[in-house]
């Protein structure tokens, strides 16, 4: 059963002040005038982050935070704490105690969040661009977060670009490996393929990414998603094919090949239309003979 957004935010908002005051001030001390009382104003703050902020959590899912500190304080707790998850967001990432829920903590020291959101990364707006403030004295963290929430025309457009060219090198790959008979390895560039054109569903609606535990079903909401809904749903329904690789080496008589090549199509028209398409950038024939 869903839990509805005001308990949510109220066992967010008591979890956010136990882990400062039993966990974050008595690991790495307050670093500030706050020291050993707790509920002071101790230069923490933190956030809900994850699938609480960015409203794919179900009943299943654990509460992950966001903390942000003063830089003397946020190094002594990642010389204590092991990392987890794979790196590449900005800060560093933990999980919380067990009677936290063990869920998902980004640590960031000030002057991190600060640069981070100054110039962001994908890896940045997944983490932090739905982030939501629980304690937050003064406001400092909201002030940070703020610019991540409306992101500028221009930001899309390089994202848009940078994908849709990885996109176009991974159709290639595929109609490679489907000539060299290499099944596994198609598979493993239709996985990056997919996670391209999920992405750029996301891009073309002006909509931010989100992290890849709920990509499929964000961009099945977006108004591309949806027009593409049938030919994606059949690409993974047909995907048993691959043991005999669609029943073609050639990708011009390929049927998995073919559904990809129309939704490549698909989606570089659609995002010509919203001006995300350089001229550079148009569709080629990508089933000719090349090297990936």
């Amino acid at each position: 059963m869903a839990i509805a957004r005001a308990e949510l935010a109220r066992r967010a908002r008591e979890l956010a002040r136990r882990v400062q005051e039993e966990w974050l001030e008595k690991e790495a001390g307050s670093g500030a005038g706050g020291e050993g009382r707790p509920g002071a104003d101790s230069g923490w703050a933190l956030a809900l982050a994850g699938s609480g902020a960015t409203g794919f959590r179900d009943t299943v899912s654990r509460l992950d935070l966001v903390a942000a500190g003063p830089a003397e304080a946020v190094q002594r707790l990642r010389n204590r704490l092991a990392p987890h998850g794979e790196p590449g967001g900005p800060g560093s990432l933990h999980r919380l105690p067990a009677w936290a829920g063990g869920g998902h903590l980004a640590l960031l020291a000030w002057d991190e969040l600060a640069a981070a959101a100054r110039r962001p990364d994908e890896a940045t707006v997944i983490l932090l661009g739905a982030a939501e403030p629980l304690l937050d004295p003064g406001g400092r963290l909201a002030a940070h977060l703020a610019p991540l929430r409306q992101l500028p025309p221009d930001w899309y457009r390089q994202q848009a670009a940078r994908r849709y060219r990885a996109l176009r090198r991974r159709t290639a790959s595929m109609a490679w490996n489907l000539r060299r008979g290499q099944a596994f390895a198609f598979l493993a560039g239709f996985v990056q393929w997919l996670e391209h054109f999920l992405l750029l569903c996301r891009y073309a609606d002006g909509e931010p990414p989100v992290d890849r535990k709920w990509l499929l079903q964000a961009a099945m909401r977006t108004s591309l998603g949806r027009q593409c809904r049938a030919d994606l749903y059949a690409l993974f329904s047909g995907l048993g094919e691959i043991a005999t690789l669609g029943g073609s080496y050639d990708p011009k008589e390929n049927r998995l090949y073919g559904t990809i090549a129309r939704l490549h199509g698909l989606l570089a028209a659609a995002l010509r239309q919203r001006g995300l398409l350089d001229e550079r950038d148009e569709p080629r024939d990508d089933t000719r003979e090349e090297t990936p």
